[in-house]
C-alpha cells in the first residue's frame, strides 16, 4: 500500500455546501523534500456520501477521494474551474479509493467523501482544475 510521506491532515469543516458558500479547506503539511507533480488537469468532481470501507479496507472519511487507480496514495489539490483557469481552492483531498464508474476509474472524474447526504446532493458535479502531488 502506497502512503504519501508525511501527511498531516487537519480538517475544519462546518458545513460543507458550496452553494451557501461554505467551503472546505484541508490543510496537508507534505515532507519537505520537493514532491513530484503532475499537470495540471481540468477534470469534473463529484461527492459521495454513501459506503464506509475504500478499495483497501480502510474506513472512509472527509479529506479523501476516489480517482484512477494509478493516483491511489497520491493527493489532489483541487480548486474550480473559472473559464480555463484555477479558480477557489477547495482543498487537498488523498486518493485513497477507485471508486466502481468508469469515469473515476480512468482518470476523468474525482469523486469526493462527504458524509453528509444533503450537502452531497447541493455539491452535485463541478468542473474543477486537479493537480495530483506524488508526496513519496
Amino acid at each position: 500500500m502506497r502512503k504519501v510521506k508525511e501527511i498531516v491532515l487537519s480538517i475544519s469543516i462546518a458545513v460543507f455546501a458550496m452553494l451557501a458558500g461554505a467551503a472546505c479547506y484541508h490543510q496537508v503539511a507534505l515532507a519537505a523534500d520537493k514532491p513530484e507533480v503532475a499537470p495540471v488537469q481540468p477534470m469534473e468532481v463529484t461527492a459521495y456520501c454513501y459506503g464506509t470501507i475504500r478499495c483497501d479496507g480502510g474506513q472512509v472519511r472527509t479529506g479523501t477521494c476516489a480517482g484512477k487507480p494509478e493516483w491511489y496514495g497520491k493527493v489532489a489539490a483541487i480548486y474550480l474551474d473559472d473559464n480555463g483557469s484555477q479558480g477557489e481552492f477547495l482543498g487537498y483531498f488523498e486518493i485513497l479509493d477507485t471508486g466502481g464508474d468508469e469515469r473515476i476509474r480512468n482518470g476523468t472524474v474525482l469523486d469526493i467523501y462527504i458524509p453528509d447526504r444533503n450537502a452531497c446532493i447541493e455539491f452535485g458535479r463541478q468542473k474543477v482544475i486537479v493537480t495530483i502531488i506524488d508526496g513519496e
